[in-house]
């Protein structure tokens, strides 16, 4: 056999550059994953606070039918919802909501719902620029 003296350091090396790449590749992946998990649970929790703010516009306009129009806030533990609503006639009434989370995340919509049975007729996402 010939001497290989010398040619065991620069092997060591390249295999373990190569291990190297690896992990940090994983470990990107991994960091990847976990910013989109956080992503989908910020979407559900803003989809929920949306969900509580319309069943709540829904009880404020039954419960105060005879005005014309409304404002105000609903805070609940994940963040808060700002909420308008008017009278287009005596069977259509317009809502506008913009829920904001605790995080800073924004999610509005904009909804008619018809009146005195309160079925959302008409549903429009508001995107934030």
């Amino acid at each position: 056999m010939r001497n290989q003296s010398g040619m065991i350091f620069p092997v060591t090396v390249m295999v373990s550059f190569f291990i190297l790449m690896a992990l940090s590749h994983v470990l990107a992946l991994y960091q990847v994953e976990m910013e989109a998990i956080a992503y989908e649970q910020q979407s559900r929790e803003m989809d929920e606070m949306m969900q509580m703010a319309v069943f709540d516009v829904k009880q404020q306009i039954a419960a105060f039918s005879d005005w014309q129009r409304d404002e105000g806030v609903f805070v609940y533990p994940l963040g808060k919802a700002n909420y308008a609503w008017e009278k287009i006639d005596e069977t259509k009434i317009k809502a506008a909501i913009s829920v904001y989370s605790d995080k800073g995340i924004r999610y509005s919509a904009t909804f008619i719902v018809s009146f005195p049975s309160l079925d959302i007729i008409e549903w429009t996402e508001n995107h934030a620029q």
